[in-house]
């Protein structure tokens, strides 16, 4: 067989093969074999059916299986061997592959174009300048902290009159446009929580009342979106859609969240019985429990500025005719120009990240080993046994692991999550970047927008 490349473009290239008979015959002879032997066919014992018969009935189909079985299997050895960085998957050019001939075998021609990646300089140095930000937890965050803990161990009590944070359960009644009440129309019970609602018009029409009482409300002003309200009427997506109106809310019952108070019981509630003693010291743990989560988002906003500098650096190009046919070509749902013009610089832009991520990861040795893999299957394994105070046998552990790295899908997330600490500790090592301490704010803006 022949492979020959072609050059198409700065980022494009087409491969032309040329299989002769000699590279598919043995195969389609071996498979023809193989059917006339396993085969039951009608008024034949197995393995007696006439190979005329045999290659009449089914040969078409085995010279297809066999021809692109072989196509496709050179195609990737040529990719390894050349060592091509391809981007997607070849494409067929198809008009060519229509002139072979199926009926009457003989020299078969393809051709597939490609997307190639570009070549990129991510040598990390000091002109790299990146500075490592770093969450300023200050009292006030601490105070933020301490509220919402007091509230998350808090209890729910039923009271009188509604106030502006308190939660409403009663029955969500479906009007017909004169307000009375539809036959058959919707009837749910449905909680109302009055601290999430955007519209202030209609939190102060649910303020200030008691059970029993009933208020008409847009639906869409007590809930987050279609999907939402969809759940909160038990309902479809589609009914949503033509809810159109006010809706009677009759209220049934009104719960108020008591935070827990500031002391021993909410002490031990989030560190465990006897751990802190005080005020002062529950602060203090809750001050080093913030900078600990805020500094796993600091590790990962570092990470990312640093590949947009890199992006910076090497105003990386792509084959964007290419790719938006791959998008097209390949998409499990049918897309039109139109809309693969639409998401194409969202696509582009993750493709370019993407692509400066993989080429470090490759450049300076960073990819994930199997060993690595097993032992990050193992500590997780182990993690979760001892988050609920089991000590399992090591055979156990050997078994559940075992599974998660026959996962392709679970082998992908550890993959990700290793290189990802491997990518941290490198930058960290190689930048030595300076701490910029920030505040809340300012931090949260950087974890979107980095």
């Amino acid at each position: 067989m022949q492979i020959e490349r072609e050059q198409t473009g700065t980022l494009t290239a087409k491969l032309k093969l040329v299989l002769h008979p000699e590279d598919y015959n043995p195969g389609v002879e071996q498979a023809l074999k193989e059917q006339r032997r396993t085969t039951a066919w009608p008024g034949f014992r197995p393995g007696h059916v006439p190979m005329s018969i045999v290659r009449k009935r089914v040969g078409k189909a085995v010279l297809v299986n066999e021809v692109e079985r072989i196509v496709g299997r050179s195609l990737q050895e040529y990719i390894d061997q050349n060592r091509l960085r391809v981007l997607g998957q070849p494409l067929p050019q198809l008009d060519l592959a229509e002139t072979n001939n199926w009926d009457e075998p003989g020299e078969f021609r393809f051709a597939y174009e490609m997307g190639l990646a570009p070549d990129l300089d991510v040598e990390l140095g000091k002109g790299l300048d990146v500075a490592y930000p770093v969450m300023n937890v200050d009292d006030g965050l601490v105070d933020r902290e301490v509220a919402d803990l007091q509230r998350r161990f808090g209890t729910l009590e039923e009271v009188a009159a509604s106030e502006e944070k308190d939660m409403l359960l009663g029955d969500m009644i479906e009007l017909n446009a004169d307000g009375s009440i539809r036959e058959g129309g919707i009837f749910q019970r449905a909680t109302i929580t009055l601290e999430f609602l955007k519209d202030e018009a209609t939190r102060k029409a649910l303020t200030g009342r008691a059970a029993g009482d009933e208020v008409k409300v847009d639906p869409h002003m007590v809930s987050d979106g279609h999907e939402d309200l969809a759940r909160m009427l038990n309902v479809d997506h589609e009914r949503v859609h033509h809810l159109h109106g006010e809706m009677l809310f009759r209220i049934a019952e009104i719960k108020r969240l008591r935070p827990l108070d500031l002391g021993q019981p909410l002490f031990d509630r989030v560190f465990g019985a006897g751990e802190v003693a005080d005020e002062a010291a529950f602060r203090e743990r809750v001050r080093q429990r913030l900078e600990g989560m805020f500094g796993r988002d600091s590790d990962r906003i570092f990470r990312r500025i640093v590949i947009s500098k890199l992006l910076e650096k090497n105003k990386v190009e792509l084959p964007d005719t290419f790719l938006k046919r791959w998008i097209r070509e390949t998409s499990e749902n049918p897309l039109t120009p139109e809309q693969v013009e639409e998401g194409y610089a969202g696509y582009a832009t993750g493709l370019r990240r993407q692509l400066v991520e993989d080429r470090v990861v490759e450049q300076y040795g960073l990819e994930a080993k199997a060993e690595e893999l097993q032992a990050f299957a193992w500590r997780y394994v182990a993690d979760q046994f001892a988050q609920y105070g089991m000590a399992p046998d090591e055979s156990r552990v050997q078994e559940i692991a075992g599974r998660m790295l026959g996962d392709r899908d679970q082998v992908r997330r550890m993959r990700d999550s290793i290189v990802e600490q491997k990518l941290i500790t490198h930058f960290k090592t190689l930048l030595t970047p300076k701490e910029h301490r920030i505040g809340y704010e300012e931090f949260v803006n950087l974890a979107r927008t980095a």
